[in-house]
């Protein structure tokens, strides 16, 4: 398989304005990772490559790709500007069946025209193909891209958006204010056609975990929950939708005791057989006052380890810990 690819930072390669071709105006549009076959004949005056078009909403990559699957032959491939009067690119390419060929442009937001013409007379099939790679994922994602800018989540009323990381919109934040303390139950689904978005939840006292469909939090103070969504690579896109409910504080139903510590990790004394499992998180409270919120990594028969935000000190080895109800 030959793979051409050229990187071109948004070069004039053919010297000078030229007319802008009426089939421009026509062109037909094509969407991300949409393939068109196209059936390419010899251009004359009454007949003409269909030209297409694809609109960029922000600077990045712009790859376009080229695909026979029978015939081999020379086709050129022209790119215009989104004024469709000058060449940004414009080059010949030997197409074999099976063996494609890409071309990758750096552009900046705007609409841009392409077309593919045989060479030297030929008939052949070929698929054409865009793709698009923001420079900044989150260049269109508006305020909610920072956590400063974050939707507000009110009770009960779901909230319902879309991540995409192609589009220039990988992530949305949204807060969570309790008044008092209370629990907290969070409810995120993906769609079903969603690819790769992730939520994470952060509590008033900085522990940080990933959000896994239903998630209880507790909170044992007014404070401010912060969740982050977010599409985690470049393929990864599509809409959600999350829930807030709240019930009132539940008191604590199982104690442990740390046995010993090192930095943010620490093992308690209880295990499995207690219902202690693995993401269960819980508290330790000092005699100053000052919270170590922890999470449960791992849950063996008679002690476990925990993980936590902050570092654990000597003097919390034998001290109580708390965990949440189930």
């Amino acid at each position: 398989m030959s793979v051409i690819s050229l990187i071109i930072g948004c070069l004039f390669i053919s010297a000078g304005c030229e007319s802008s071709p009426p089939q421009v105006n026509s062109a037909i549009p094509i969407t991300w990772g949409e393939s068109n076959t196209l059936q390419l004949v010899s251009q004359n005056a009454s007949s003409t490559q269909p030209w297409r078009k694809i609109e960029v909403l922000t600077r990045g990559v712009l790859t376009i790709g080229l695909e026979s699957t029978h015939h081999s032959g020379q086709v050129e491939l022209t790119v215009k500007n989104e004024s469709g009067r000058r060449n940004i690119f414009k080059k010949a390419f030997d197409l074999k069946p099976h063996s494609p060929l890409t071309v990758s442009l750096n552009v900046d937001g705007g609409q841009y025209y392409m077309v593919v013409e045989p060479r030297d007379g030929q008939i052949l099939n070929a698929g054409l193909s865009a793709r698009f790679q923001p420079e900044d994922p989150d260049a269109l994602s508006g305020a909610d891209k920072e956590r400063e800018g974050a939707q507000q989540l009110q009770l009960t009323q779901s909230k319902e958006g879309a991540v995409s990381y192609r589009d220039g919109n990988a992530t949305d934040w949204f807060r969570y204010d309790a008044p008092s303390a209370e629990t907290l139950l969070l409810n995120f689904s993906p769609q079903e056609q969603s690819k790769g978005i992730k939520a994470e939840c952060i509590t008033p006292t900085g522990l940080s975990f990933p959000l896994t469909g239903q998630d209880k939090i507790v909170l044992r103070e007014a404070g401010t929950v912060w969740i982050r969504i977010y599409a985690e690579h470049a393929e990864s896109g599509g809409g959600y939708k999350i829930t807030a409910q709240s019930s009132p504080f539940n008191a604590i139903s199982r104690r442990g005791m740390i046995l010993k510590y090192n930095g943010n990790t620490a093992t308690i004394n209880m295990g499995i057989e207690d219902g202690i499992r693995e993401g269960l998180r819980g508290f330790l409270q000092r005699s100053d006052g000052s919270i170590v919120d922890f999470v449960i990594e791992n849950s063996l028969q008679r002690t476990s380890r925990a993980r936590a935000v902050s570092l654990f000190k000597i003097s919390d080895i034998n001290q109580t810990v708390n965990f949440e109800s189930k």
